[in-house]
């Protein structure tokens, strides 16, 4: 057999595998160059939206929801944010920090939008049920509480402006008072018309209520929903307080055997 020879030129072969190197590097050049120009474009449309889409210019983007005491203004002031303000530069931990100090609330939640640029604020408020007055480094604090038992300052509260201030008073908070105050602020009766509770050093707990006068509680213990339901049935029961009666208070620490605490008699003069 003989075989035939290739009329093909050794050198036209080399040439031709270079040709295709060649074009070979120019597509890769050529998808770098779109790779580059893709990556530019999106940044820059993304510095657009950043820079000059993603920003607050005024108040009237910024939603405040959950408490109705509290308005944009007052949440605003809080925070201590300024205007215009780009939407990435909000540190929420800061923001949050701020917002508790000043205001009384319980949880604060903030969600950036991004179309139309938007901040929208959450809160849990703490409502003021009760004025508080206890014992600090340099003397006696006033204050309040919400219906928790919880202290509220008065840097707070002047946040809630607007807010009806409580006609309730607690004398001698304390924090392990708490879960007492919550029981009791669910269950005073409005009959008693309660104007102070009043925590002695000992310990015993004091009722004044108008309908009834002092009313002596006792100790915090497990019989204190019980005597709630006793000064709700004195208050209805009763026509006059017991000061009427020549009593100095009404003892309700044992509720099962209310009794009439007398006041001491006058000393007359011998003369």
């Amino acid at each position: 057999m003989v075989l035939e020879k290739s009329n093909q030129n050794p050198s036209e072969g080399v040439q031709r595998r270079k040709e295709l190197r060649r074009t070979k590097r120019l597509n890769i050049l050529a998808q770098l160059w779109r790779l580059l120009a893709l990556v530019a474009i999106s940044g820059g449309l993304s510095w657009l939206v950043i820079k000059q889409a993603w920003i607050l210019r005024s108040p009237n983007q910024v939603t405040v929801q959950g408490a109705p005491d509290l308005n944009r203004e007052q949440v605003l002031r809080a925070t201590g944010i300024t205007f215009p303000l780009p939407l990435l530069q909000l540190d929420p931990a800061l923001i949050k920090q701020r917002i508790s100090a000043a205001l009384p609330v319980d949880q604060v939640l903030m969600q950036r939008q991004m179309l139309p640029p938007r901040l929208v604020i959450t809160l849990s408020e703490r409502a003021a049920v009760a004025k508080a007055q206890r014992n600090g480094i340099g003397g006696a604090e006033q204050g309040f509480i919400d219906r928790t038992g919880r202290w509220i300052s008065p840097r707070q509260q002047a946040g809630a402006m607007g807010a009806a201030l409580p006609n309730l008073k607690v004398v001698g908070w304390q924090s392990r008072y708490q879960p007492s105050l919550e029981l009791l602020i669910g269950l005073l009766p409005k009959e008693a018309d309660v104007r102070e509770l009043r925590f002695e050093a000992n310990g015993d707990l004091w009722v004044v209520s108008s309908k009834l006068g002092a009313v002596r509680f006792g100790p915090l213990d497990e019989r204190l929903g019980r005597r709630v339901q006793v000064l709700s049935h004195l208050s209805k029961e009763l026509r006059g307080a017991p000061g009427a009666l020549g009593a100095k208070a009404l003892d309700l620490s044992d509720p099962e055997h209310p009794e009439l605490v007398m006041a001491a008699p006058l000393k007359r003069d011998p003369n």
